[in-house]
This record gives structure tokens, C-alpha cells and sequence, in this order.
């Protein structure tokens, strides 16, 4: 019986589960959001579930209630699914998917969200359900409103409430035209008076139901408001204040959050830290370049805490990591004899702090897990192309951000910026 990977994987993928499989039987390919397990290579030995940073990996007997749907995701996956040495052998037909499928899970597997059950107290959801004929005649603001608190287009839904009500308007309107046209006469359907009554009254309606929609005919309109009707503005001068008043007594409390997800580490009951973020931080993609008038700030974020693995149990890890060493580099300083270049790239190298005279790591515990794993690496290079003539450049690091100054010509003291203040030592 293999193992499943569950719901927590997903926009995670760390791959440390793929580094300590014995068997190769862990994979993805381009455009998934998770990792999979292929069931009849999988010999069930569990090195991949100490190894999980999320703890997304069950034995399939062993998985949850609300992730089962993630059982026959797996064997979907592995129905198209290519091994890379066969893609790049040289016989064509091991190189082609099953049936000519791109390889994946096939569309009609795609994990689609569930639609939340409604949040709206019984009676009120049968209420809203069956009163939408009417109900959609109010304003766009009541309507949204209530679809919000609703919380199932199956119970309520803003579009449907309006389209129904507009419908039913096309025979309401001409009833209502055609019995004023007689008003104090004896109603004769078959008169000029009447044929022309229900004529306007289609008209009126049409018109209506189009303004209604316009938002739907709008390129530019990204949430579209459906209009009340001409006899439902009224209406909702009073409704939607006592829908907004009457919240608390319609819907029933939001269910607990999960206390992990996708991205998130639960240790002891808390979460401590951005998995995800962090990972970035990792590999010194958390960065931003600001372009002032005269000079460039670059910041650089470094990570801040020890992925909590199996590893770093293993190892007796610390919770924070070590501050990075650093390098920052310009490609081509412009120097006065030298033709200027219009870019110059800004360079950041970084590792792990390295012992002078052993030429090892200051913590050797990050010996045995520093470029071990894909989820580790041994510091970061990121690169920073500007347009600027700089001579040189200054940095700050401070509560683990790197800040880089570049000028856009001449040097950095030409800028004349004063230095930031820390408020601490001021404080005494």
C-alpha cells in the first residue's frame, strides 16, 4: 500500500522527500502545484514522511477524511505520466504519451475547489434559494451582500436573481401597461390600444434588463454589479439596511481556520514562521530596487529561520539562522579615464559564515545539511542590472535586510544622505 501527498503540498513542493527516496518514485511535471507518488514503484519505506517539512505525506489507509479525493488525483497523474528517461530515449513510442495526452492529470481530475457549504441559518438559506425571483429585483448592493453571506451560488447568487427577476419583467411589464391602457374600460386584447401597451411594456423591459447587465457587456469592469429593478429601488432603501442590521441573526459562525497550510510550519501547536517566504529568502529572491533621483536602493532580505525538518532534529539545529557573509560587487565602476557604460550590474554573493583558518563552516552543524537538499542551499547570487555611471557604492545591513546605496553618477558621499537613525540608541 504507497503513500499519498495531500493537500499541504500544494504551491509548496519542497523537495526533500525527492532527495532521500530510495526508489525514485516521487515526481511532478510542468504546470502541477504539487508532487506525486508513483503507487507501484513506492516499497513503502516512510523515509519521505520525517523528511516533509508539511506533513503532507500519509500511508493511503492513514489518509485524512478531507484529503481522500487526493488518492485518485495520484493514480491519475501516474495514468499519463512520462518518466523523464523515457521522454529522452530515442524510440518514439516510450518518448509519447498514453493515447497522445499531455502528460499530467488529465482536466476532469483537475482538483477543483468545493463549494462551501451555505453559511446562511435554515430557514433563511430555503428562503433565499426560492426567493430569488423576487429578491433580485433589489438594489446591486443588497444583492452582493447577500450572495456574500450566502456563501453557495446555489442558495444565492446575484446573477441568477437578476436574470430570473428580468424574465419574469418581460410579462410583468406589458400585464401592468396593458391593464393601465384600459384603466376604467373593459380590457380588449386584441385592440390597437392593448397590442400597442404590451409592445411598450416588452420594450421597457428589454431596455431595462440591458442596463441591468451592462456591467456583464463592460471590458473594463472587473466585478460586475447587477442593477436593481425600476420598481425595486424603493425597496432597498429599507431592505439593505436591515440585511446589514440583521447579520449576526442570518449567518452561522465561519468554521475554524486550519491551523496549518500550504506554506506554513506547525510547530507545537503554532506557526512560526513563512515556510514559503523564508525559501525565497533562501535563494535571495525577497528584493525590491527603488529608483530615486539621484541613486538606486536595493534591499535585499536574508533568511532568518532553519527550515524545520527532520534534518534539524537530527543535527541539533538552532531555530535562527546564522548571519549570511556577504559580497556585493559592481560589474563596471566607472572610472574617469574610461568611456562611461549606460548599465551596471550590481552583484550580491552570500554564503554561510566560513571559519579563516579551518576553511569550514563557523557552525559545523550546517555541515551535514547546507546543499544537501534543493530546500537549502549554501547561500544566494542575485544579480541587479541598473541604468547608472557609479564610482561606488555603500551598504547597510541591519535586521537581516541588506541595503545597498548605488548613485547614478559620482560617489556615494556626493549624495550627501544622512545616515538612518537607530532609535534604540537613542533610547539609551
Amino acid at each position: 500500500m504507497a503513500y499519498i501527498i495531500c493537500e499541504p503540498c500544494v504551491d509548496v513542493m519542497d523537495t526533500a522527500c525527492v532527495v532521500v527516496c530510495p526508489v525514485d518514485c516521487i515526481h511532478t511535471s510542468e504546470g502541477e502545484k504539487q508532487l506525486y507518488i508513483e503507487p507501484d514503484v513506492c516499497i513503502d519505506c516512510a523515509a519521505c514522511v520525517p523528511e516533509c517539512p508539511v506533513e503532507a505525506i500519509f500511508m493511503q489507509s492513514d489518509v485524512p477524511s478531507q484529503w481522500e479525493s487526493y488518492i485518485e488525483v495520484n493514480s491519475k497523474f501516474f495514468e499519463t505520466f512520462v518518466r523523464p528517461e523515457a521522454a529522452d530515449s530515442g524510440d518514439d513510442e516510450a518518448g509519447k504519451t498514453k493515447q497522445g495526452k499531455q502528460q499530467g492529470i488529465p482536466e476532469e481530475f483537475v482538483q477543483i475547489p468545493e463549494v462551501p457549504d451555505t453559511r446562511l441559518r435554515a430557514p433563511f438559506n430555503l428562503l433565499a434559494m426560492l426567493g430569488q425571483p423576487i429578491l433580485g429585483a433589489f438594489s446591486a448592493k443588497f444583492k452582493t451582500r447577500l450572495e456574500e453571506m450566502a456563501g453557495n451560488p446555489r442558495v444565492f447568487s446575484a446573477a441568477v436573481s437578476t436574470g430570473i427577476n428580468s424574465l419574469i419583467n418581460l410579462t410583468l411589464y406589458p400585464l401592468i401597461l396593458f391593464f393601465i391602457g384600459f384603466r376604467g374600460q373593459t380590457p380588449d386584447l386584441f385592440s390597437s390600444t392593448g397590442n400597442l401597451m404590451i409592445f411598450l411594456g416588452i420594450v421597457i423591459a428589454i431596455t431595462e434588463g440591458i442596463y441591468r447587465f451592462k456591467d456583464e457587456f463592460s471590458s473594463t469592469s472587473e466585478q460586475p454589479r447587477y442593477g436593481a429593478a425600476f420598481y425595486g429601488w424603493m425597496m432597498s432603501l429599507v431592505a439593505t439596511p436591515l440585511l446589514i442590521g440583521a447579520r449576526s441573526a442570518l449567518v452561522t459562525a465561519l468554521p475554524v481556520q486550519r491551523t496549518t497550510a500550504p506554506g506554513a510550519v506547525d510547530v507545537e501547536g503554532a506557526i512560526y514562521a513563512d515556510d514559503i517566504k523564508e525559501r525565497y529568502r533562501r535563494y535571495g529572491m525577497i528584493n525590491q530596487v527603488a529608483e530615486m533621483a539621484d541613486y538606486y536602493r536595493i534591499e535585499v532580505e536574508f533568511p532568518r529561520w532553519v527550515p524545520n525538518s527532520a534534518a534539524k532534529k537530527t543535527f541539533d539545529l538552532p531555530d535562527r539562522m546564522p548571519h549570511y557573509d556577504y559580497e556585493v560587487c559592481l560589474s563596471s565602476p566607472y572610472a574617469i579615464e574610461t568611456a562611461p557604460t549606460p548599465e551596471t550590474t550590481v552583484t550580491v554573493q552570500t554564503q554561510l559564515p566560513i571559519d579563516p583558518k579551518t576553511g569550514q563552516m563557523e557552525d559545523l552543524r550546517f555541515e551535514n545539511v547546507v546543499g544537501r537538499t534543493s530546500s537549502f542551499p549554501n547561500g544566494f547570487t542575485s544579480i541587479f542590472p541598473i541604468q547608472a555611471q557609479p564610482e561606488d557604492f555603500h551598504t547597510n545591513y541591519r535586521n537581516r535586510v541588506l541595503e545597498i546605496i548605488v548613485p547614478k553618477t559620482g560617489t556615494y558621499d556626493q549624495l550627501g544622505l544622512e545616515p538612518p537613525v537607530h532609535y534604540a540608541k537613542l533610547k539609551g
